[in-house]
């Protein structure tokens, strides 16, 4: 799976790239989630607070 992150500029949801499949983008919410599909002339990249967020609730937290 990709780990590139892009921003839906439709709601201002960032999501992470899972699939590219006839003229749509499949995103996934960071963390996990129902995917969405969008346009791919409607998306834009994270800026660095976005993508630090996104990276956050991205990573997996292991208890023991």
């Amino acid at each position: 799976m990709s780990n590139k992150y892009v921003v839906d500029v439709d709601t201002g949801r960032v999501g992470q790239v899972v699939a590219e499949y006839e003229g749509s983008v499949f995103l996934r919410p960071p963390g996990g989630g129902r995917q969405w599909a969008v346009a791919p002339h409607r998306l834009r990249p994270p800026t660095g607070t976005e993508l630090r967020v996104a990276r956050v609730y991205g990573t997996p937290v292991v208890t023991r």
